[in-house]
């Protein structure tokens, strides 16, 4: 929960039809992992564009997710780019970066009226819940339905377990 690396990253290629499976390898959990770790899996495709990234929280007891309170807090930040869209939806553009030395646990996004506070529902994030290593940043898109945002004025709060929520704006 550091941020610090465990063991050297592994990598095959696998050729998947679509709507398919294919096996590429097992992550065992050896001894030598801490009782609470993190794996972080990342799919590319044939070019090296990221398809996928999932962060997985691995433990061995119930008992060893109490390791998640004692995580350093870190500082988040949070930068939004101009709202855009036409017709019936709007999209914004946020890039979310973990400032602190540990890692950021479930960073969850939550879109908001500026004026009032009310969430944005419906509204879609193109990733969210993130885990957010030590310095590293991730930009993910929002979008929502024109009538949902009557006063044209969204706001991105963004919180983690470990983390003091932010408000990023246009």
């Amino acid at each position: 929960l550091s941020g610090r690396p465990l063991g050297k990253a592994r990598s095959t290629r696998v050729d998947v039809k679509a709507a398919s499976t294919a096996k590429a390898f097992t992550v065992e959990m050896s001894e030598d992992l801490p009782e609470l770790h993190l794996l972080r899996l990342t799919l590319r495709d044939g070019a090296g564009e990221v398809v996928s990234r999932n962060t997985y929280w691995r433990y061995r007891t119930p008992g060893a997710m109490k390791s998640l309170n004692a995580v350093d807090r870190v500082r988040l930040s949070a930068s939004v780019t101009g709202v855009s869209g036409t017709g019936d939806r709007r999209k914004l553009t946020a890039t979310i970066r973990n400032r602190g030395s540990a890692v950021a646990a479930m960073v969850r996004l939550s879109l908001l009226d500026d004026k009032g506070g009310a969430r944005v529902l419906p509204t879609l994030y193109e990733d969210n819940y993130l885990w957010l290593l030590p310095g590293e940043s991730r930009t993910i898109t929002v979008s929502w339905p024109a009538e949902a945002l009557a006063s044209g004025r969204p706001a991105l709060r963004v919180e983690g377990y470990n983390a003091h929520p932010v408000t990023a704006r246009p």
